[in-house]
C-alpha cells in the first residue's frame, strides 16, 4: 500500500500577521507600562536582563577596531535600494502579485517589530530606571545662583590649574598627551575609580569607535552615538582633541544602560574627574565648566564675569574659543534639522524637556557639589 502523503496545512493569513506583530506589541507594552515602574526598570532591565544581553556582545564589538555602527549606516541606502530592485522583479514575474505583495508587507513589519523591540530592550526602557542622582544618593534640593557661581568658579580653577601641564599645539591650544587610539581604549578604564562605590558604573565595552566620516558627521552637530541595536559607541574624532575624552566617557555611559543625555554628560564628567589620565580630567572639567558657566551667565552675568576673570588662564580660554570656533563653522540648515530631531527623540522617549534636558546636567553637578560639603 502506499503511504499518504501529508499535506502540511498552512497557517491561517490572519495568525501570520499576529506573529509578525507580537515583538510591536511587546515593544509597546514595555513603552507605556515601564514609565509606572521605575523599580522594575532599574533592577529587571537595566541591572538585570540588559546586562545578561549586552555584556556579550559589548565584549565582541569591540573587538573590531572600526565603527559597525557607521559601517551600516554607509551600506544602509544601497542594501535598501537592492532590496527594492528585487521586490520589484520578483513582483513582475509573480503569478499572483498581490500574495508576493502582501509576504513583503509582512516581512516588514516582522523586521520594524523586531527593530523597536531590540530598541526597547537596549535603550527605551532605560528611560524609565531611577535617575543616577537618585542611585547615588545626592542631595537634592534648590541651589542659589551663589552656590552656582561657587561651582562654576571651582570648575574653572581646576581646568585652568591641569592646562598648565598640558602640551600644545602649534595653535597654542592643548593636545592630547597619549595618542587617539589609546584615548579610545583607555575609556572604560576611568570608570574603575567609580565603580568600586557605585557597580552600577559597569560596561563589557573595551575600545569606543572612530567614526571615518567624522568632519562630516560634525554638519549635525554630534560628538557621539550609542547604537542600541549593536550595543556599540561610537566618537566624532574630528572635534578639537580636549573634548573627545569626554565624549567616549559619555558614549560608555549609554552602554551601562543610562539613556537620559544629561545623566550620561554627568556620569562622564564623574568619570574623567576621577581618572588617573590628565587628558580625561581636563576633558571633563571642560565640559562641566561650558554648562555651568552657560548656566550662571543666564542667570547672573556679573557673577559670570566675575567668576570669569577670576579664575580662567589663557590657555584654558583659547581652548575654550578654539571649542565655540569650531562648532560655529558648522551652523546650518542641516545642524538645526538635526538638533529638531534630537529634541523630538528626547520628548518622546518620555523627557519633556527634550534638548533643554542637557542642562539638567548642571544640576547634577551642583548636586554632586553638595555631596562633598562644598556649601556647608
Amino acid at each position: 500500500m502506499k503511504k499518504k502523503e501529508k499535506i502540511k496545512k498552512e497557517r491561517p493569513l490572519y495568525l501570520k500577521w499576529i506573529f509578525a506583530l507580537i515583538p510591536l506589541a511587546l515593544a509597546l507594552i514595555l513603552y507605556f507600562v515601564m514609565p509606572y515602574f521605575p523599580f522594575a526598570a532599574e533592577y529587571i532591565f537595566a541591572q538585570g536582563i540588559y546586562r545578561i544581553v549586552s555584556f556579550p556582545i559589548e565584549w565582541i564589538v569591540s573587538v573590531f577596531p572600526f565603527s559597525l555602527t557607521e559601517l551600516v549606516v554607509i551600506l544602509a541606502v544601497p542594501a535598501l535600494i537592492t532590496l527594492l530592485i528585487i521586490f520589484i522583479r520578483r513582483l513582475i514575474k509573480s503569478q499572483n502579485k498581490g500574495k508576493t505583495a502582501e509576504k513583503a508587507a509582512r516581512f516588514i513589519c516582522w523586521c520594524l517589530s523586531i527593530f523597536l523591540l531590540v530598541f526597547m530592550i537596549t535603550d527605551g526602557v532605560n528611560f524609565s530606571r531611577y535617575s543616577v542622582g537618585d542611585l547615588m544618593e545626592l542631595p537634592s534640593r534648590k541651589y542659589t545662583k551663589e552656590e552656582l557661581y561657587i561651582v562654576m568658579s571651582d570648575i574653572a580653577a581646576k581646568a585652568s590649574e591641569i592646562r598648565e601641564t598640558l602640551p600644545e599645539g602649534e595653535d597654542g591650544c592643548a593636545v592630547l598627551t597619549v595618542s587617539l587610539n589609546d584615548i579610545l581604549l583607555l575609556a572604560d578604564d576611568t570608570f574603575d575609580e567609580i565603580s568600586d562605590e557605585y557597580p552600577f558604573f559597569q560596561t563589557a565595552v573595551w575600545r569606543v569607535k572612530p567614526v571615518m566620516l567624522s568632519h562630516l558627521w560634525s554638519y549635525t552637530g554630534y560628538t557621539g552615538v550609542y547604537c542600541p541595536w549593536l550595543l556599540e559607541s561610537s566618537v566624532n574624532v574630528d572635534t578639537p582633541v580636549f573634548d573627545i575624552p569626554h565624549t567616549t566617557t559619555h558614549e560608555l555611559a549609554h552602554t551601562m544602560a543610562f539613556a537620559r543625555e544629561n545623566e550620561c554628560n554627568f556620569i562622564s564628567y564623574l568619570a574623567c574627574i576621577n581618572s588617573n589620565q590628565p587628558d580625561f580630567i581636563y576633558s571633563g572639567l571642560v565640559q562641566a565648566y561650558i554648562y555651568t558657566a552657560n548656566a550662571l551667565y543666564a542667570a547672573d552675568y556679573e557673577m559670570w564675569a566675575d567668576a570669569f576673570t577670576k579664575n580662567c588662564s589663557e590657555k584654558f580660554i583659547r581652548d575654550l574659543d578654539k571649542h565655540n570656533a569650531y562648532w560655529a563653522s558648522f551652523k546650518g540648515e542641516v545642524m538645526e534639522k538635526s538638533e529638531e530631531f534630537n529634541d523630538t527623540f528626547i520628548k518622546v522617549n518620555g523627557d519633556k524637556n527634550g534638548v533643554l534636558s542637557y542642562d539638567l546636567m548642571v544640576e547634577l553637578v551642583l548636586r554632586y557639589y553638595d555631596s562633598l560639603g562644598y556649601f556647608d
